[in-house]
């Protein structure tokens, strides 16, 4: 593939972009190396493995849609146009994390920030993983469904060639755009600013799906279309001025990464201000619960790293947009029925399963760091401490994450429901969400943050949510049309749950210590290699 892209007229058209040819192919075969030798393996477009999983999972899941699509016999326009919106918005929620983890997060470059390279080189080694996938994604999710179109009633010989070209045209333009967008990041937004602004931008495919139909709807109250004249010229020159518009903005996002993003890149690799260490509030409350100083430690650690490590908040950040988003909602459709009154559906029965859902993420996320060299440092902590830091562990999520939430909801829904009823739900939810968190605990299996993020076991993540979710949806009917006709029975279900949870989080965090222990002999016994290698 390298051989056959490499031509004088590759050459002569990345000259006229801006790129030198020798210069790109260069960073090219660096990239590669790299990514052999495990050094970048948080980008999916390197990681071979990873893209053909993620491929292989949105050509099953494409498939299925596209069949059931058919079986609706929608016009091919239509048809048409919901395939290019679904591909459009996958792709942006990977192209945009990874142009962001690649553009915003470059630990290479600061290497190569003092070297004779300018940075519309650099950009375009940097982002050509995108384009593989593109390639990858774009045939994986519109394959079966172009095909599929032939069975439309109105559908041309011709349909599946027009669906691929139309899916590679909205593809090769989702990625500029990605492109465009942190251009302009980098060219606007101040660079002390640029890792939390790229962090957001992650998240806006997100807020874009779930506040889409909201925004719909309240431009559908204001009537807008009675404000705009009724000749058809009005909206052709509309959507031409639109149209330039939006070439003209990623045209300028583009040319902005090629100005002086790596003299831009050192300051971007290095941590914020906030660095300095300040005393837990829950420290003494941690000390009383798990026990013992190495426990408060845990917890101090855990908490500062999780507001500060690159690759933890890129991840997280996106699957904190949906509770805040439900919350909105919420408060605008009014307070949930009573889960106790028998009569329609109330939507807490979700709660204490959503909770488990956010610790299935943190926990899947939490070994993996930014800094993960510095796990050297833990080789000097004694043996016997590890028991305690993996309690402090457990006691980060489970206060943020189990006891302030329920906590929250316990104070909104004690006057609406009663302090019965809500005392009661609580504790259930609590119960059913600390089981979570025992459970999930054994997916950390080392210490946090000391781990580079591997993005094959990422790609995994999409089976066992489907799995997850199809028994979360099996717990919330038995919650609903069995259990929640009893308080006895919800109140001795929370015991029982309790003491499951008890039991399973003691055993979780003994596998955990013995987990953390292994991965630091193994890092030990790499360390004292490489001296005697040195010393020979």
């Amino acid at each position: 593939m390298r051989k056959w892209l490499q031509n004088p007229w590759t050459d002569r058209f990345l000259q006229s972009c801006g790129v030198n040819p020798r210069h790109y192919w260069l960073l090219i075969d660096l990239f590669a190396q790299l990514s052999e030798r495990g050094e970048m393996m948080d980008q999916l477009g390197r990681n071979g493995v990873a893209l053909k999983s993620v491929a292989i999972i949105y050509f099953l899941m494409s498939s299925a849609i596209g069949v059931i699509t058919v079986l609706a016999q929608p016009s091919a326009p239509v048809y048409l146009g919901i395939f290019m919106a679904f591909t459009a918005f996958l792709l942006m929620t990977v192209l945009v994390t990874e142009a962001g983890n690649s553009l915003i997060n470059p630990q290479e470059a600061v290497i190569l920030a003092h070297q004779p390279i300018n940075g519309a080189t650099y950009t375009a080694a940097k982002l050509s993983h995108l384009a593989r996938i593109v390639l990858y994604l774009v045939p994986g999710l519109n394959v079966i469904p172009a095909l599929a179109g032939l069975m439309l009633k109105n559908a041309a010989w011709y349909y599946p060639a027009v669906h691929l070209i139309a899916a590679f045209v909205v593809g090769t333009a989702s990625a500029l755009l990605c492109c465009s967008l942190f251009g302009l990041l980098v060219r606007f937004v101040p660079v002390r600013r640029l890792k939390a602004a790229g962090q957001l931008a992650g998240a806006l495919p997100f807020l874009a799906m779930s506040g889409g139909q909201s925004a719909l709807r309240s431009l559908s109250r204001l009537h807008w279309r009675n404000w705009l004249p009724a000749d058809p010229l009005f909206y052709w020159g509309l959507a031409g001025l639109l149209c330039i518009v939006g070439v003209g903005g990623i045209v300028l996002g583009i040319r902005s990464l090629s100005a002086d993003y790596l003299i831009r890149v050192s300051s971007m690799s290095r941590g914020g201000a906030s660095a300095g260490a300040r005393r837990s509030r829950f420290g003494a409350i941690v000390r009383w619960m798990f026990g013992g100083q190495s426990a408060v430690a845990g917890f101090a650690f855990v908490s500062r790293m999780m507001l500060r490590d690159w690759q933890f908040r890129r991840l997280m950040i996106p699957m904190f947009v949906y509770p805040l988003v439900g919350l909105v909602s919420l408060i605008a459709s009014g307070w949930p029925a009573d889960p106790f009154g028998g009569g329609k559906f109330s939507t807490m029965h979700l709660l204490p399963h959503a909770m488990g859902f956010l610790l299935f993420f943190i926990c899947s996320v939490l070994p993996y760091g930014n800094d993960y060299k510095g796990v050297w440092i833990f080789l000097s902590v004694p043996s016997r401490a590890i028991d305690g830091f993996t309690r402090g562990i457990f006691s980060v999520l489970w206060i943020n994450v189990v006891l302030i939430p329920n906590l929250i909801a316990l104070a909104l829904f004690a006057r609406p429901w009663g302090i019965w009823h809500a005392g009661l739900f609580t504790a259930f939810s609590m119960a059913l969400a600390s089981l979570y968190l025992a459970l999930e605990l054994r997916m950390i299996e080392n210490v946090p943050f000391s781990k580079q993020i591997d993005t094959t076991r990422q790609a995994m993540m999409l089976p066992l949510m489907i799995g997850g979710g199809i028994v979360a949806a099996i717990v919330v009917s038995v919650q609903y049309f069995l259990l929640f006709h009893s308080a006895a029975a919800v109140a001795l279900t929370a015991v029982v749950l309790a003491g499951a949870a008890y039991f399973t989080a003691r055993a979780s965090l003994s596998t955990v210590a013995g987990s953390i222990r292994f991965h630091l002999s193994v890092i030990s016994s790499e360390t004292t290699s490489l001296y005697r290698e040195i010393a020979g």
